[in-house]
């Protein structure tokens, strides 16, 4: 059986291994979070739905040390999928800190998801060279990040990956091995202009009425969708785990920013562009779309969009410029003590 660690117990790690459960390969998957209670009872879960499907995946929960836990799991690969940044934080305790997020873009929150992604990608680079890093949190921003940290991360999940399930469900497709998805997270969202949106090939024929293909998944609440995701993300992991083959979009691959269509074969990744498209125009597309998401990873540098710096500027005018990579852990402080002060005071339109 092969070992795979899933780093996290939110709704996201939930979705994606109650899938393993039922959908993927002969697994032991050893679940590492924070909260004792939480980890074993999404392993019990887990266990309970392998067992009913007659699947031959376990679950262990360990809690502790994240350098420990690895070394001791010493996993084929790792997933990611908890950050100190919750995406649903609006719903449930909405404050000026998320009209700001509302108003400035996601981008803002990088630092926070960020800095998860490089203690556990340092952590498994040290713990089990060799084995590869999957990043759930914000993978479009942060892989860029980790790349230029030296930080090895294979790709991300969900996004790109979500918006080609979607477009492949609204075509009545198979699979998509002809269809091919370049798309950044800010287009799980309805782009303000038509020119915005993201690009979507099939049988090697650009498609114009992607907006279309996307509305049913554009209506439908976040929450919900992580039920696609996680399967999503389980296709992909157990692709990685036995070596198999896969077409499809992912986030992030290869430390790139925003979602590219990509193949997965015998636990390599490499890019799957349309005919008449290279990795430059791919990546310049991608870096266009992250301006409206709010933030920037070029080389070593974070740079905010133009609606992220003018909300910072009214409330933290020395976070307006950005910062270098390097300069991560100094970033996530001063956007902590921001959070912090925000999250007291009431939302605003």
């Amino acid at each position: 059986m092969t070992e795979l660690a899933v780093i996290g117990t939110g709704g996201l790690a939930r979705a994606v291994c109650y899938a393993l459960a039922v959908t993927g390969p002969s697994a032991r998957i050893t679940v590492i979070g924070r909260d004792p209670a939480r980890t074993a009872e999404l392993c019990h879960v887990g266990m309970a739905r392998a067992a009913l499907a007659g699947s031959n995946v376990t679950f262990r929960p360990v809690t502790g040390s994240l350098p420990e836990a690895l070394a001791s799991a010493a996993p084929a690969g790792v997933l990611l999928a908890a950050s100190s940044q919750s995406p649903w934080e609006s719903l449930s305790s909405p404050s000026a800190w998320t009209s700001l997020l509302r108003r400035g873009g996601f981008g803002l929150t990088l630092p926070f998801q960020a800095e998860s992604a490089v203690r556990a990608g340092t952590a498994l680079a040290s713990a089990s060279p060799g084995s590869w890093f999957v990043n759930a949190c914000f993978p479009d921003a942060v892989n860029p990040v980790l790349a230029a940290r030296g930080v090895p991360v294979l790709c991300g999940i969900g996004n790109a990956g979500l918006l080609a399930a979607s477009i492949q469900t609204a075509l009545g497709l198979a699979d998509q091995r002809e269809l091919q998805v370049l798309a950044h997270h800010v287009h799980l969202y309805t782009p303000s202009s038509p020119e915005d949106e993201a690009q979507v090939w099939h049988q090697g024929r650009a498609l114009s009425d992607v907006g279309a293909l996307l509305a049913s998944q554009r209506a439908t609440p976040r929450t919900e969708l992580n039920h696609v995701t996680g399967l999503t993300a389980a296709r992909v992991l157990g692709c990685l785990l036995t070596g198999g083959d896969l077409d499809t979009s992912l986030p992030g691959p290869l430390g790139l920013p925003g979602g590219y269509p990509v193949r997965l074969a015998a636990g390599r990744l490499s890019l799957r562009l349309p005919p008449g498209l290279d990795r430059a125009e791919a990546i310049a597309f991608n870096q266009r779309s992250a301006v409206q998401d709010g933030v920037v990873v070029e080389g070593t540098r974070v740079t905010f969009g133009p609606a992220a710096r003018e909300e910072l500027a009214r409330v933290a005018p020395d976070l307006a410029d950005g910062f270098h990579t390097a300069d991560l852990d100094s970033a996530t402080q001063a956007f902590t003590q921001l959070r912090d002060r925000l999250r007291d005071l009431p939302s605003y339109p």
